[in-house]
């Protein structure tokens, strides 16, 4: 059985890893910004931006920083090494009410959480992400 993910986390690295060709990316840099927050109750919200943002000063600019994050919340369960999300609000409107599975392993005040492959507009290929957290709480 893995140790509980629950707790508040924050954001280490987001590293994505295109499934063809192995390319490797960084998508928000080498110091992003996050939170992740996993109660007892199985409640979860997490948000992903780049370090680097600019405060936008035009539409164009709110736009990119719209497009450079990840934000969305739900119950979650937990089945085996993977947290199952019920996604009840989201930055990505298509995400409401879908299920966003992540497998997870903690090694004591690390876990490391993985994303099944998706498409991402960076690569033709779909993506695997893997983020890496530190316990805060």
């Amino acid at each position: 059985m893995p140790q509980s993910p629950v707790g508040t986390w924050k954001l280490l690295s987001y590293e994505i890893v295109d499934t063809v060709t192995g390319d490797r990316r960084l998508p928000f840099g080498p110091d992003p910004l996050g939170r992740i927050m996993l109660d007892a109750s199985g409640r979860m919200m997490g948000i992903l931006t780049p370090s680097c943002r600019a405060t936008p000063a035009a539409v164009e600019d709110k736009a990119a920083a719209f497009d450079a994050m990840f934000a969305y919340s739900g119950h979650y369960r937990l089945e085996g090494d993977a947290f199952v999300t019920s996604v009840d609000v989201a930055w990505f409107q298509p995400w409401v009410g879908s299920e966003q599975r992540r497998a997870f392993r903690v090694e004591g005040n690390t876990m490391t959480i993985v994303s099944a492959p998706v498409r991402s507009p960076a690569f033709d290929n779909p993506v695997i992400g893997t983020l890496v957290w530190t316990r805060e709480v």
